[in-house]
């Protein structure tokens, strides 16, 4: 195996599922998550050599699948995180899934930076990858995230009271 495809496929490992999980914040479809996850990593792969090193290599596949995440949203805009979908989707019997479920939920009626600030920072991004991602500066992402922190309270304790 080659240098490019041992890179490759350690970066895969390492973060195909935290990938995921950011895709399926904008689809709320696990399936619509695979599909974006896949072509993520695909274009990552056929454009490995035009990586020109002005981030980490996990960096630039953030920004990758973000650009795909909200492709996907403009195309399927009047799909995209209805309230209604949120209300009836399936609830595990157990406390944990029910509470994972509930901040998923959350964090979808944020707007689309916040969803990918948070979701970014719960896969344990630093707020310096973070930051470079989104073109943000990086003192500005601790207060968002404080902000968004308050604001996906707000948003559970009504989905709790329901």
């Amino acid at each position: 195996m080659d240098h490019v495809s041992e890179e490759f496929s350690f970066i895969y490992l390492e973060y195909s599922s935290k990938i995921k999980n950011l895709c399926f914040g904008y689809t709320n479809s696990m399936d619509e998550a695979d599909d974006l996850t896949q072509e993520t990593f695909l274009s990552a792969w056929k454009h490995w050599d035009k990586f020109k090193g002005q981030s980490s290599r996990t960096t630039w596949i953030y920004r990758i699948a973000i650009n795909k995440c909200l492709s996907f949203i403009k195309k399927n805009e009047s799909k995209a995180l209805d309230i209604n979908a949120i209300k009836n989707a399936p609830v595990v019997n157990d406390d944990t899934q029910d509470h994972l479920s509930l901040l998923y939920k959350s964090i979808n009626k944020l707007d689309k930076i916040d969803r990918l600030i948070i979701t970014m920072f719960l896969d344990e991004l630093s707020y310096k990858q973070i930051a470079e991602v989104l073109g943000i500066k990086e003192n500005s992402i601790a207060v968002r995230i404080h902000r968004i922190k308050l604001k996906l309270t707000e948003i559970f304790n009504k989905y709790e009271g329901i």
